[in-house]
């Protein structure tokens, strides 16, 4: 299939997903992405933060987890430059002032938060709707992600999140799509680097 078939596709299958089975797979997403953190030493984590009333993976229980298995890790999130389609890279504590941007998605303030630099990053988790069986992946459409990606160090783990099992293959990919590394679903952890 088409990305653009997928995107509408997977934001209505999250919009028809029943509350408790998003609980429920929320959950089994943080518990496998713990496990596998478990195992690898990373100083900085860097999330995407849940639009607001969307139904995408709630990476705020990812945030407290990683508060409470790894309390010395960095976490970062992504804070969009008004006007343009680049990001800046911002800490999340528990004192960061988040403020909701014109997607109703929240974000470190930029005024009160301490940057952080992509070639620091170790992990980021990507948002996505779909992912196929090489890694490859359809976000929203706008490419803030393609752009933020080559910014990271080449050992950095580019990892999916997602509330669903991948599609066989995304038809139209192009030279700006970056495979993931790794996606995490409630199932399992799919590793596309072998």
């Amino acid at each position: 299939m088409k990305k653009a078939a997928l995107r509408k596709e997977f934001l209505q299958k999250r919009k028809d997903a029943d509350e408790r089975w998003l609980i429920e797979k929320n959950a089994l997403i943080v518990q496998n992405l713990e496990k596998y953190l478990h195992s690898r030493a990373f100083g900085a984590l860097h999330t995407f933060l849940p639009q607001l009333n969307a139904r995408e993976t709630d990476t705020f229980g990812i945030i407290d987890m990683l508060r409470k298995s790894f309390p010395t890790i960095r976490i970062a999130a992504p804070y969009i430059i008004p006007g343009t389609r680049e990001m800046e890279h911002f800490l999340v504590t528990p004192f960061t002032h988040l403020i909701t941007n014109q997607w109703r998605i929240p974000e470190p303030d930029p005024l009160t938060s301490e940057k952080i630099l992509p070639d620091s990053i170790d992990i980021v988790l990507v948002p996505l709707l779909a992912f196929d069986r090489k890694g490859y992946r359809v976000g929203y459409g706008g490419g803030y992600y393609d752009r933020f990606l080559p910014q990271t160090r080449p050992d950095c783990i580019k990892m999916g999140l997602s509330l669903f099992d991948e599609v066989d293959e995304i038809q139209d990919i192009d030279e700006y799509d970056i495979p993931l590394d790794l996606c995490i679903t409630p199932e399992r952890v799919h590793d596309f680097r072998n």
